[in-house]
């Protein structure tokens, strides 16, 4: 399906593939899939590459894809029904619903704090537990089948809450106990709720959790993973999707970019999709609103949360969205408030390259503006690839090799007093900005590159190194 909206060009549609394509060569991704939203039209959806190896089948716009955390926004709108529709509120405990976490030290955890990932709850580890076993890319022994399994880890964690200050901790299991809230307030399973009162209204017919459904589709995903052999190549392994009652509601999702691309127009559309009406837009204005900063950008952006979705600004505007991973598959969705603009992407992988940068580089492609230079991550990792290379000071007396890992670089010294070795981080993503920094113990050293017009040169402490040619 091609780009047909009045606000894309050819020239538009061939930047987005050749994008797409390059982004999968890079990061070997064996097959993605990519939907387009320009107000509340589905622009464009394409396949690339391809969603089976061994029977070689392209993924399309209607492959299923595991989506990971994105299934958080989808369980934040349930929540939200309930409010609208039972006597839930979300300064309500918990613990009124559920015993899970009724002994925390501290005041009562709320329904709103699990929203937004401030309960002072870290991580238990049981997502991570689950993904590792059911997807066949390692093991974990922690006893975690059973709904009673899952009772006793959580009530075995209350001890671990942090209540000194308010702290964003990432916490699956409250997603886990929102959809336990869900069932319990409306007496229907999770699952058979969302599919009546989220899906059915948006028309996502083949979007799933369980592993029947998700296993009768035509059009599925086959997930992978990258083996490294003893020759240090890597080979693709099949793996699977995992699929557990206790990881619906945290990360359980699957669906295709097509179906995904509806619930992102509703979102869009302040709760309504081609007349049905599944949010009201008090609702939808309370899961977008940020009520926790969960971390800074190098450049000072804050990396906001709501319920179920992040927010930060980006190219001039709010950038709203959620990205997935669920160890064998990832995805992205997320749009542009005052470009009412939207993306969603999916992948059978987990690249090194998460699809929501791949998400944020097509939405810089429809708003005109060069991808490397929008999106941080990849202005940190052109710049970084600019520094890589063997270093060598006066006579060679003291050597450096110099090597790009994810928006950082990694240093080898080797001296004539010693080697050592370090990681550079940069001070900000200013592509003209070649100052660094390192941690020692004697504290924070700075590590400035300049590009002369022989090559460049690193100042190290008291070392000039220059870059050799090959």
């Amino acid at each position: 399906m091609a780009l047909d909206s009045g606000a894309f060009t050819p020239e538009t549609t061939r930047a987005v593939e050749q994008y797409v394509a390059e982004w999968m060569s890079e990061n070997g991704v064996p097959g993605a899939s990519v939907a387009l939203v320009d107000g509340d039209e589905l622009a464009y959806a394409e396949g690339f590459g391809a969603r089976d190896l061994d029977d070689d089948l392209p993924a399309t716009p209607d492959t299923l894809y595991g989506i990971g955390s994105c299934t958080k926004s989808v369980v934040a709108t349930a929540v939200m029904q309930c409010v609208e529709r039972t006597d839930l509120a979300l300064s309500d405990p918990i613990a009124e619903y559920l015993p899970h976490l009724a002994a925390v030290p501290g005041d009562p955890i709320t329904v709103e704090s699990l929203l937004n990932h401030t309960s002072g709850m870290p991580s238990d580890g049981n997502l991570s537990v689950l993904v590792t076993r059911l997807t066949d890319i390692g093991d974990a022994n922690t006893p975690l089948t059973s709904e009673d399994d899952f009772r006793r880890h959580v009530e075995g964690s209350v001890d671990e809450r942090y209540t000194e200050q308010e702290q964003f901790f990432y916490y699956n299991t409250g997603f886990a106990l929102l959809g336990e809230l869900v069932a319990e307030l409306t007496g229907v399973d999770f699952e058979r709720y969302v599919h009546r009162h989220v899906f059915g209204p948006l028309g996502m017919e083949r979007s799933c959790f369980s592993q029947s459904r998700f296993e009768a589709a035509d059009d599925r995903m086959s997930a992978y993973y990258e083996e490294a052999g003893e020759d240090g190549d890597s080979t693709w392994q099949e793996g699977d999707l995992g699929f557990a009652e206790t990881m619906y509601a945290p990360g359980g999702l699957a669906s295709s970019v097509v179906e995904s691309s509806r619930f992102l127009r509703m979102l869009m559309a302040d709760g309504a999709f081609d007349g049905e009406r599944v949010l009201d837009p008090g609702a939808v204005d309370a899961m977008t609103t940020p009520t926790a900063t969960r971390y800074e950008t190098v450049d000072g952006v804050e990396r906001e949360y709501g319920y179920g979705l992040s927010s930060q600004a980006f190219l001039g505007d709010r950038l709203v969205g959620h990205g997935g991973m669920m160890g064998t598959t990832t995805a992205y969705i997320g749009y542009l408030e005052a470009a009412d603009m939207g993306v969603v992407v999916a992948c059978n992988t987990a690249p090194a390259q998460h699809p929501t940068v791949a998400g944020h580089a097509l939405l810089a492609i429809l708003q005109g503006e060069e991808p490397e230079a929008a999106v941080p991550q990849l202005a940190l990792e052109r710049k970084a690839d600019r520094l890589v290379g063997e270093y060598e000071s006066y006579h060679g007396i003291q050597r450096a090799t110099v090597e790009r890992t994810g928006t950082s670089l990694a240093v080898e010294v080797d001296g004539r007093l010693g080697d050592r070795s370090f990681t550079l981080f940069p001070e900000s993503s200013e592509s003209d900005d070649l100052t660094y920094y390192t941690i020692s113990d004697d504290g924070r050293i700075p590590v400035e590159f300049l590009e002369t017009g022989d090559g460049v040169d690193m100042l190290l402490q008291r070392w000039r190194l220059h870059r050799q040619h090959e």
